[in-house]
């Protein structure tokens, strides 16, 4: 549950949450997202209409509107984030321009909706699972923003097997993780995942991407060493571990 204190500064309050609320002349919260949702908030860039799955306190939903989206819908599986939600939109007065809707993924939507579905905040399989539930989101028309907390590799599997390119992948870091946020759009024809989904061409030239490999290069080691010591074939993870370590000399 989201509490508010007021800071020093009488025209700031604080959210646990992780934004920074700063109030303008028109009693409106700007929002300093996270990072995560700062890099969520970028990719969307020039959409119109928005879809937030799983939009907790609405925070990305205002700022898309804040920075020009015509119209967005919070939208979560569950009535307390949507009354966090309702209370934010409410202190922005954006309830003419931000609808909170109350359904499982995407069976509350139309495809002629929204032009950008985001989905940030949830394990990779979660994410699969909501897009294949919703066949048109991966059809193209929309684009996908989206932000797995766990399983990244296979999400960008479960893309590739849906013809969805990733036209941009961020890296976001919060206290000592970090976090993939990528943009994808649909309509194209299935494609085997580049470098076995453990990354994409298009974080290279992501200034964490060095220690994003070095990351999951480790995480790779303690698998193997995990799976040794139960006596399990470790084959699979050995061929994710050279691909990233191919890459980490490629890298530096």
């Amino acid at each position: 549950m989201t509490q508010i204190e007021m800071m020093e500064h009488p025209r700031k309050i604080r959210g646990f949450c992780g934004a920074l609320f700063i109030l303008n002349e028109r009693s409106c919260l700007r929002m300093n997202l996270t990072p995560r949702l700062q890099a969520a908030a970028e990719l969307c860039r020039g959409a119109r209409r928005v879809i937030d799955v799983g939009c907790d306190h609405a925070h990305l939903c205002v700022e898309l509107v804040q920075r020009g989206a015509e119209r967005a819908y919070a939208s979560d599986i569950r009535e307390g984030p949507l009354q966090r939600a309702r209370e934010t939109i409410a202190r922005c007065g954006m309830e003419e321009v931000v609808e909170t809707v109350l359904c499982d993924g995407l069976h509350g939507f139309a495809p002629d909706m929204a032009d950008a579905i985001v989905i940030c905040g949830m394990g990779g399989d979660t994410i699969c699972h909501i897009l294949e539930e919703a066949p048109w989101a991966l059809s193209g028309r929309q684009l996908l923003v989206l932000q797995p907390m766990t399983r990244a590799e296979t999400l960008r599997r479960f893309l590739a097997r849906h013809g969805c390119a990733i036209e941009q992948e961020r890296l976001a870091r919060e206290w000592d993780r970090l976090y993939c946020v990528m943009a994808a759009r649909g309509g194209h024809a299935p494609y085997e995942a580049e470098n076995g989904g453990l990354f994409s061409d298009a974080m290279r030239q992501e200034l964490l991407f060095s220690q994003y490999l070095g990351r999951q290069a480790e995480r790779c080691r303690v698998a193997l060493e995990g799976r040794r010591l139960a006596g399990l074939d470790g084959g699979e993870v050995q061929k994710m571990l050279a691909i990233l370590q191919r890459e980490e000399h490629h890298a530096t």
